[in-house]
């Protein structure tokens, strides 16, 4: 299933992790997309299956609570509020930062997905 609108990705996003479905996740982001976090910035399919594979084997949970996707022509704003259950039970929560363009077929991709988003900013 692809995305055909900004939203879908959310929701795709969600049951492939939960799926543990890496190769699927990494159909939702462009070829060269950025993946910034705290940690650094991930470019590209092989580096974003790289972090996306290590969130996935930790045997984390995403939870997203609220999300918002704004659309305007070929490009989205996607911000989502969400929570990571680890394996231990200690959480993590956040606010992200998306962009996603839309393709030549018609679906949706991300191009920037920071999981972090403001937070990137420091206090």
């Amino acid at each position: 299933m692809t995305a055909s609108n900004a939203a879908d990705l959310i929701r795709l996003f969600s049951e492939r992790f939960a799926a543990g479905d890496t190769d699927g996740l990494l159909t939702l982001y462009e070829a060269e997309a950025l993946f910034p976090t705290h940690h650094g910035t991930a470019r590209g399919a092989d580096e974003i299956r790289t972090v996306l594979q290590g969130y996935i084997e930790s045997g984390a949970a995403l939870d997203f609570d609220r999300q918002v996707a704004f659309e305007t022509g070929d490009l989205a704003l996607i911000q989502n509020a969400w929570t990571l259950t680890t394996a231990g039970g200690d959480k993590a929560t956040g606010v992200t930062v998306e962009v996603a363009r839309k393709q030549p077929d018609g679906t949706w991709k991300y191009v920037i997905d920071s999981p972090d988003g403001a937070a990137l900013l420091g206090d």
